[in-house]
């Protein structure tokens, strides 16, 4: 039986008009490489699905459990494992759309939402994360905050919220970076964007060798095209407008 293929996952953990959809852009400029947009990061409820399955069968499932009579019969038959697997099945599905899964080696997303996960649950959403996309690799993309928190759609925010969502993700930036150190690559927008153009390259030619393993000449050029090209809705800092 023909086994089907094995994707390494990279996720890009971001806040809102850090630069996410330029840094998505570079990535799918990557060969063999498919990272979509945003989603809602519905893999929250999920994994607070299997933590609530987890827990409740930690509870619920001792060996009573194995008897027909028993209001929680077949509690004990959950395979936790089986979930995690699914949910990669379900997610590669979702990301690979019409694309043939052999024509991508590396597969992700981007998202803007990760302040949604509350401290205490990063410790176990990213223990999830490891089971369930086997290790996955990990963008931490950045921006200055002031520039951040004064563009686009923080500018409807409530005084103080969009620093405060900004800075929980930069917080859990650093915890990804502490935990799992070899899975990680910083990006600054600033550099990627850059007028030094040697700046620019050390940025963009450590991001391709960080999910690629290498990066020659001509891939580096093709990175610096994507940057010429306008990405997100309101490209090329239109959003700092009122």
């Amino acid at each position: 039986m023909t086994q089907p293929p094995t994707h390494r996952f990279v996720f890009v953990v971001t806040y809102g008009r850090s630069g996410s959809t330029l840094t998505q852009g570079m990535l799918n400029t990557l060969p063999r490489t498919l990272v979509r947009g945003e989603n809602n990061l519905y893999l929250l409820p999920i994994f607070r699905a299997y933590a609530s399955l987890e827990t409740f069968k930690d509870k619920f499932g001792g060996p009573g459990a194995a008897k027909a009579s028993s209001a929680f019969y077949g509690l004990r038959e959950v395979d936790l494992d089986a979930f995690a697997a699914s949910v990669r099945q379900l997610v590669q599905q979702q990301l690979l759309g019409d694309v043939a899964p052999s024509n991508v080696d590396r597969l992700g997303f981007k998202e803007v939402l990760w302040h949604r996960i509350k401290p205490e649950e990063w410790s176990d959403f990213f223990g999830f994360m490891d089971l369930a996309f086997d290790d996955p690799l990990y963008v931490l993309n950045r921006r200055d905050v002031e520039m951040t928190s004064t563009s686009g759609f923080w500018q409807k925010k409530e005084p103080g919220v969009a620093e405060q969502q900004i800075n929980r993700v930069r917080r859990l930036q650093d915890f990804l970076r502490d935990s799992r150190a070899d899975r990680c690559v910083d990006t600054q927008f600033e550099a990627m964007t850059s007028d030094d153009q040697a700046v620019a390259a050390e940025q963009l030619r450590r991001l391709a060798e960080f999910v690629t393993g290498s990066c020659d000449d001509d891939l580096l050029a093709a990175l610096f095209a994507t940057r010429e090209t306008g990405h997100g809705p309101n490209p090329f800092g239109k959003t700092r407008e009122a």
